[in-house]
């Protein structure tokens, strides 16, 4: 019988065994769960130094692997340099990735992104993607991203 990296790595962390849990967890980093879960300890310095390269490193492993949560972590270290050079391209991309699950953090960036003029995005998929958020319930960030760029003009 296999292994489980990840399930012995999601039990000792769940357990603040951080060491133990880093150690199963990068045995089954060819697991994009894993993967994920490596990146939420070294953004957070849970077992390991923390370190937002690191972090970003697994968050987009695993974001490609179609990891959603991972692709909003990607798409905000790339939008917000966190231990990367600030890449609006990939932060768009990543976060297109998590906005097309329906993820509401990706729409408000990627709407504050394309509002910026970046990403390949207009004002007007801005403007659309707030409102997609909005329409599911209130969002004071939403809110804010949407009169501060002035979307309604959009």
């Amino acid at each position: 019988m296999a292994i489980d990296y990840y399930n012995a790595g999601m039990n000792a962390y769940a357990g603040r065994r951080y060491q133990e849990a880093y150690d199963w967890l990068i045995q089954g980093s060819d697991d994009p769960r894993c993967d994920y879960a490596l990146g939420v300890m070294f953004y957070n310095g849970q077992g390991v130094e923390r370190s937002y390269t690191r972090s970003t490193e697994h968050y987009a492993r695993a974001a490609e692997a179609g990891i959603v949560p991972a692709q909003v972590s990607a798409g905000f270290a790339y939008a917000n340099a966190l231990g990367v050079p600030e890449d609006f391209d990939k932060a768009a991309r990543y976060l297109r990735m998590a906005s097309s699950a329906g993820e509401a953090a990706a729409k408000i960036t990627l709407a504050e992104i394309y509002a910026k003029g970046h990403g390949g995005g207009s004002r007007k998929e801005a403007a659309a993607l707030i409102r997609e958020v909005l329409s599911q319930g209130s969002s004071e960030e939403a809110m804010d991203i949407y009169s501060r760029y002035e979307l309604h003009k959009a």
